[in-house]
């Protein structure tokens, strides 16, 4: 039987863990702010940080896609292709998924994006690096964006969302790869990163999912406390659900799909 100083302790415990959520979801508001309203403002990097044995590495690789591939069907396809690496698409997208009782796929899409911005921020303000067309004349740039190009955001969103989706849908995996790239490769092709930045977001990308999914038990426990729902329905071998009938409504549940 469990004593009265038990379950003030439990309820100490789930309030700290509330407290630590709501923390979580306020810094990662911040975070995002930061990064799509601040950054994307008029700010633009001066100078390039980077030595430069790599920035002319960079930038012939760079004008070999921008300009050595100039085609204006290339150029009306990469200039849609590349919103799909946005945080507004993978926010809905994540949204979309919940809403469509794909609770536990939408949440981990969501999460991906708060924890990408924690990694891929700080390095955007610790290594500020001019957009390749402020600082290469001969560049063709189909939009005007600001802020550091160091990572790209765009390739870390749709890189950590490939890795997601890969895991629970193993038979997507080359195609979701394939868009990733794809990707990616706008983002040089539109002429708002170089190559360097596409290819570190990517490396991001790919950690931010595997943190995700490593980390997707806490991620659904905090979001329930939070007062989230997060029942799904079975995807793949395995059907992850929180137990509302359970005394810890805290405990995850590791069910085999039927």
């Amino acid at each position: 039987m469990e004593s009265p100083g038990d379950d003030s302790k439990e309820g100490a415990a789930w309030s700290r863990e509330v407290l630590v959520g709501l923390l979580l979801v306020a810094l990662g508001a911040v975070a995002e702010y930061v990064d799509e309203v601040l950054l994307q403002g008029a700010f633009q990097p001066p100078v390039d940080p980077f030595p430069a044995f790599i920035l002319n590495w960079d930038t012939r690789i760079f004008l070999s896609i921008n300009s050595g591939l100039a085609n204006p069907y290339l150029g009306w396809f990469f200039n849609i292709l590349t919103r799909l690496g946005s945080t507004l698409l993978m926010f809905a997208i994540g949204i979309l998924l919940y809403a469509s009782r794909r609770r536990r796929e939408g949440m981990l899409i969501l999460a991906s994006i708060v924890i990408g911005t924690f990694v891929a921020l700080p390095l955007k303000l610790a290594i500020p690096r001019p957009r390749p067309y402020v600082t290469i004349p001969t560049t063709i740039a189909f939009d005007g964006e600001a802020g550091s190009s160091f990572p790209s955001g765009h390739a870390v969103r749709i890189f950590s969302f490939a890795f997601i989706a890969s895991k629970l849908k193993p038979r997507f995996t080359i195609p979701l790869y394939l868009l990733a790239f794809l990707v990616a490769f706008s983002r040089i092709y539109v002429g708002q990163h170089y190559p360097l930045d596409a290819f570190i977001g990517a490396l991001i990308g790919l950690l931010v999912g595997y943190l995700t999914l490593r980390y997707e038990n806490r991620i659904l426990k905090t979001a329930f406390r939070l007062g989230i729902p997060i029942d799904t329905r079975p995807s793949g071998k395995s059907l992850m659900r929180l137990d509302r009938k359970s005394p810890a409504p805290s405990i995850l549940r590791l069910r085999e799909a039927s």
